[in-house]
């Protein structure tokens, strides 16, 4: 399928975005029966009806950054769960921003936030034992970075992400680093900002 055609673009514009990619090769693998995706180092997994659904270009996506966010920089502990899919899910509107526009993402989240709210989803900072994957890890998680780029702007925004890469790059990290490391590229006391996205019952307004 012509989608699949675009993981050069898609490598380039993360590559200039997060760092550079992380391993030497990559690839999709397409089966049947698998229900989902999944990635791990070098190679997603994803069912062959993924690739009919309106929704295949964000699961590239998504896989895709998994390479610098859970491949190549790994939560320290399951707690930190919201590092790997919160950017995920962010780079899917990062692939939006591109290819529909900045205005359509800003509308996205505003969105987002409200959905969140009204669903009662569970804070991403520390997920529950028996339900690590819930919705709030991925759409808070997300919700979480674009507060950050928010605040912060998108040149100290992207130069946070670089520096996670480089720093915990074939590592691990964790929330409380990703924060640290935050303030220190920004010059900015953000600590209170994020820790309210992420333990929050409640989504704050984003800033």
């Amino acid at each position: 399928p012509e989608v699949l055609t675009r993981h050069g673009e898609m490598i380039e514009y993360f590559s200039d975005l997060f760092g550079p990619y992380p391993f030497e090769a990559y690839g999709v693998v397409v089966v049947d029966g698998f229900e989902t995706a999944l990635e791990t180092q070098t190679l997603s997994l994803m069912d062959r009806r993924l690739l009919d659904s309106r929704v295949t270009q964000s699961v590239l996506v998504h896989e895709l950054a998994h390479q610098w966010f859970g491949n190549n920089v790994s939560p320290a502990s399951w707690r930190d769960i919201w590092l790997n899919e919160g950017f995920a899910t962010y780079a899917e509107a990062l692939w939006d921003e591109r290819t529909v526009g900045a205005e359509s993402v800003d509308n996205r989240f505003d969105a987002l936030r409200d959905t969140a709210n009204q669903a009662g989803q569970d804070p991403p900072g520390n997920p529950r034992p028996d339900d690590l994957f819930n919705p709030g890890v991925y759409t808070r998680g997300a919700l979480t970075l674009h507060a950050l780029r928010r605040q912060v702007g998108d040149n100290a925004f992207f130069s946070i992400l670089r520096e996670y890469q480089v720093r915990f790059g074939g590592g691990v990290a964790s929330t409380d680093q990703f924060i640290d490391l935050a303030e220190e590229v920004s010059g900015e006391a953000l600590r209170p900002l994020l820790e309210s996205f992420l333990y929050d019952d409640e989504v704050p307004k984003l800033p």
